[in-house]
């Protein structure tokens, strides 16, 4: 049977566990592997962690889905393409099929050259060096090869 010291530091380092995920939920949205890792990195105990991310789950405020949700409609907006959010969302921790689900809704019924144009805005094209440099925008901002290239051409002066 645990003393009643044990008892209140078993509570007292839970509580500490809450708080912390509080706190960094209030500073920034993070998935559910975001927070666990962060508390494992603190050497909080996996009971109390598991805890503490299953409150967060239950309050709502731990929803990788909404999470995930929110990352894609943002990266479609700023102008990326599906596969520079897909890394995104792995790179944060977001199983890969509540992943899949959010980058088909955001992405759903887009033409992914025309997002790739939109993307281009004023950049020159008009050489080959410039063309090269356009697609490799376009690639490092997660657009496919062709959807790059067909950017790019449609983008050229006549």
């Amino acid at each position: 049977m645990l003393s009643s010291v044990q008892t209140t530091e078993r509570r007292g380092s839970r509580g500490d566990a809450r708080a912390f995920v509080a706190s960094s939920l209030a500073a920034k949205a993070q998935s559910v592997a975001e927070i666990q890792a962060k508390l494992a990195a603190r050497g909080v105990d996996a009971d109390e962690a598991d805890a503490a991310v299953s409150e967060a789950l239950r309050l709502g405020f731990l929803d990788d889905a909404e999470l995930a949700g929110q990352l894609t409609r943002g990266f479609r907006a700023r102008g990326y393409g599906s596969r520079r959010a897909e890394v995104a969302l792995r790179r944060r921790g977001i199983p890969a099929p509540l992943a899949a689900r959010a980058l088909e809704e955001a992405y759903r019924g887009a033409d992914e050259a025309q997002l790739a144009r939109r993307a281009l805005r004023s950049r020159r094209v008009d050489d080959p060096t410039a063309q090269r440099r356009a697609v490799g925008f376009l690639l490092r901002r997660g657009f496919s090869a062709s959807a790059a290239w067909s950017a790019v051409r449609s983008s050229q002066p006549p």
